[in-house]
């Protein structure tokens, strides 16, 4: 079965997509989101009852992000595209755009972000090029981290109330790469600009080995992510706005309490 049979079951067998959604695509450049942008748009884009928009974050000094280059990479798709960055988002904080965070704050604030801009741009869907193997990998790295809060952040119910779906969910990043080529050429090679993180490279050069001698791995730590994340608002009560940015969330705001951190109001 090819790429799009597999991402098209994968939509429907969890209700993804619905009549009159509005579907925000996390884009960045890369590949996977390049294709994911194309596949939509190819695939979805003619239906009159459902909308795309792509949207971009700039993470601030050192992110690589071209933003001028991602808007034509819409633009080039036929696709409506909207940016915002880590400063406009968090008050101007430099600490937030200076690559100083862990990556696991960086993608808490990165998520953070996505669900606000694709808020206000009318979203009902927020679409992300995730695939098996960046799954796999944050669901490794997180478990031998201890990091719950990083596999939160990957919830399908979103951290504002807005689904998260990944159509590219079960499809190896190879697979992915090669669509890109074929179709999105002027997209970058993934992963994203954030400096490597020592720990995380060994988790994956780890995981990389023992796929390897055991290729059914990464479908068993993407099911284990997603059973984790199955009811994952706790049962205090529902989401509320957080009191200083407005998003909604379960418990604390997560990404305000990084920034508080950061520039020492914490």
């Amino acid at each position: 079965m090819d790429l799009v049979s597999r991402a098209k079951r994968t939509i429907r067998a969890r209700g993804w997509i619905r009549t009159g959604d509005r579907i925000a695509v996390a884009l960045s450049g890369g590949r996977s989101s390049g294709s994911l942008l194309h596949f939509l748009s190819a695939h979805f884009g003619m239906r009159r009852d459902l909308s795309l928009v792509a949207i971009t974050v700039d993470e601030g000094t050192g992110s690589g992000r071209d933003m001028s280059r991602i808007e034509r990479l819409a633009e080039g798709i036929g696709i409506e595209w909207a940016g915002t960055s880590f400063a406009e988002e968090f008050g101007g904080s430099p600490e937030a755009g200076s690559g100083c965070l862990p990556g696991s704050c960086r993608d808490l604030l990165r998520s953070h972000a996505l669900t606000s801009l694709a808020r206000r741009m009318g979203a009902t869907r927020l679409a992300l090029g995730t695939t098996l193997d960046d799954e796999a990998r944050s669901v490794f790295f997180s478990v031998l981290r201890g990091e719950a809060a990083r596999l939160l952040a990957r919830s399908p119910h979103g951290g504002g109330g807005i689904p998260r779906i990944r159509p590219f969910l079960r499809i190896p990043g190879q697979e992915v790469a090669l669509y890109a080529r074929l179709n999105t050429p002027g997209c970058d090679p993934d992963p994203g600009p954030r400096a490597p993180d020592p720990l995380e490279n060994e988790a994956g050069r780890i995981l990389a080995e023992y796929t390897n001698r055991h290729p059914g791995a990464m479908f068993s730590l993407v099911n284990l992510g997603e059973a984790l994340t199955e009811g994952s608002v706790p049962e205090s009560g529902e989401p509320r706005p957080c009191g200083e940015c407005r998003e909604r969330c379960a418990t604390t705001c997560p990404a305000r309490r990084i920034l508080d951190r950061v520039t020492g109001h914490g």
